[in-house]
């Protein structure tokens, strides 16, 4: 039991690792949605060229956390196995916890992810077409059209971080259930 739960401590602290680094390039995100926002036309173009690679990063990070998740879901159904029966409620319980954050955490980023790209990459085309018609003196619509558009992807950006934060408690506590384990085992 003492090797289960050294995988098990290693795996969760890459994980916790991790999961933070998906929410800092959320963080980060959302700070550069306000500040498209109130950029002008020429540097909200560029802020979106730099939201869409944060963007891939938060991508990159899910996948990662996922595979980290993934592996103490299956260290946690091992030592479910070998657990007394008063500690083998809590690891199910965690267990199942962890299973449901994740498959909703996996969703979540990739839905959000692919509606967030498209947000963008339309931010970016009002902003260029914004450009254009202010200095026409029109433009009146496409602004109408930037703002519903910042509150999509605010509100995307929003519900990802929810869910990483709900990700990164479950973790956590798994992380104390380790050291009981540790406790124990020791």
């Amino acid at each position: 039991m003492v090797e289960e739960v050294e995988h098990l401590k290693k795996d969760v602290e890459r994980a916790v690792g991790r999961v933070a680094a998906e929410y800092s390039y959320a963080k980060d995100l959302e700070e550069d949605l306000k500040k498209i926002e109130s950029d002008t036309a020429d540097d909200a173009i560029k802020d979106a060229k730099k939201g869409l690679k944060i963007l891939r990063w938060i991508g990159r990070g899910e996948r990662r956390a996922h595979r980290s998740e993934m592996k103490i879901i299956d260290e946690l159904k091992a030592l479910g196995n070998i657990l007394p029966d008063k500690l083998k409620e809590q690891e199910e319980k965690l267990l199942q916890e962890l299973v449901i954050a994740d498959g909703k955490l996996v969703k979540a980023a990739s839905m959000y992810t692919g509606d967030l790209r498209k947000e963008l990459i339309d931010i970016q085309t009002d902003e260029q077409l914004l450009k254009r018609l202010e200095e026409k003196g029109d433009g009146e619509k496409v602004k109408q059209d930037l703002q519903r558009l910042f509150k999509d992807a605010e509100r995307i950006v929003t519900d990802l971080i929810k869910w990483i934060r709900g990700t990164e408690v479950i973790l956590k506590n798994i992380e104390g259930f380790e050291r009981v384990l540790e406790k124990i085992s020791a």
